[in-house]
């Protein structure tokens, strides 16, 4: 008789006391009632503040299948999420948010079409629950960075998804520092399919994706996948080189043909702040790409971990 394969569900938490009893609650339901696979809960405790961890581990006493590694500090979404696809040992691994707000049973769908030979199925957001500024961000965000990596990122995905053993190994073994996973795991190029599902409204407490924290989700996805921002730059130091040129020629021909001279103080402090600014904001785009460099160069880990319960 053929062993079951076993699925890894890997979650960071995150000041989640208010949800973990229930999702706790939903993870365990949901694998007692699904006997064809194995499953191990990877619960990445990502530095809360809260009593998360005590919650977490009492859990953990109860279920060896419940697995608790707890991160020295907050290391940010994607930083939980990485730590918790190295200590996954599943034939494939399901990537899932604390909140809820995903249905878990879509699992099932992510497993049915893992069996038909797809090695990353993400679930894609038809209806979302967030206000009018957090929905039009959403939005704006696929159409930035689309337009920027050349349509690299399937418009509405989640993080929401499962990815083959050899997807997440692949990842594992990348020692890119600023990891965008949502991008690294396209980026890979398994074969992949999208599931269309409705979010629903957080189980309880706060959302932790604020502006400023999808911001610098944004930033870092561009600047980790595109090269345009600097090929921004290039295009226009040769579209001012080229304007200044033809400044230059019509102020020669109105000195010599006309005998005028050059406009004013007034126009050159106006030149030049604007040539000032343009200078200003390509240098910021430069030390974007030089940050990135000088992290890759420093080699520090991803994730530090502190404790872990029923890993090895």
């Amino acid at each position: 008789m053929m062993s079951k394969k076993l699925i890894s569900i890997v979650i960071p938490v995150y000041n989640e006391k208010l949800v973990i009893p229930e999702l706790i609650n939903q993870l365990t339901k949901f694998i007692n009632k699904n006997k064809k696979y194995n499953f191990e809960i990877i619960l990445v405790e990502n530095g809360s503040s809260d009593n998360s961890f005590i919650l977490l581990q009492e859990f953990a006493k109860k279920d060896s299948r419940i697995k608790i590694l707890q991160l020295s500090k907050n290391f940010g979404c994607d930083g939980g999420i990485a730590a918790g696809m190295r200590f996954a040992t599943g034939d494939a691994c399901v990537i899932m948010m604390a909140d809820l707000q995903e249905p878990i049973n879509l699992i099932n769908q992510f497993l049915k079409k893992w069996e038909e030979g797809y090695e990353i199925v993400y679930g894609v957001v038809k209806k979302r629950t967030g206000g009018l500024i957090r929905n039009f961000n959403s939005i704006l965000f696929y159409k930035i960075i689309n337009s920027f990596t050349n349509n690299m990122f399937p418009e509405n995905a989640s993080d929401f998804r499962l990815i083959d053993k050899k997807v997440y190994q692949t990842i594992n073994n990348t020692s890119e520092q600023n990891k965008y996973l949502r991008g690294l795991i396209m980026w890979t190029g398994f074969k992949n399919i999208g599931i269309p599902f409705d979010r629903t409204k957080r189980f309880a407490g706060k959302s932790k994706a604020d502006f400023k924290t999808a911001l610098y989700v944004a930033l870092n996805g561009i600047f980790s996948f595109s090269y345009l921002p600097l090929r921004f730059v290039s295009v226009l130091g040769i579209g001012i080189t080229f304007i200044s040129f033809l400044m230059i020629v019509f102020y020669l021909y109105l000195y010599f043909v006309h005998g005028r001279e050059a406009p004013g103080a007034a126009t050159m402090i106006l030149l030049t702040l604007s040539l000032f600014g343009i200078l200003f904001f390509i240098l910021g785009i430069i030390s974007e790409y030089l940050a990135r460099i000088y992290d890759e160069v420093k080699n520090r880990p991803s994730f530090i971990v502190n404790k872990k319960i029923n890993l090895s």
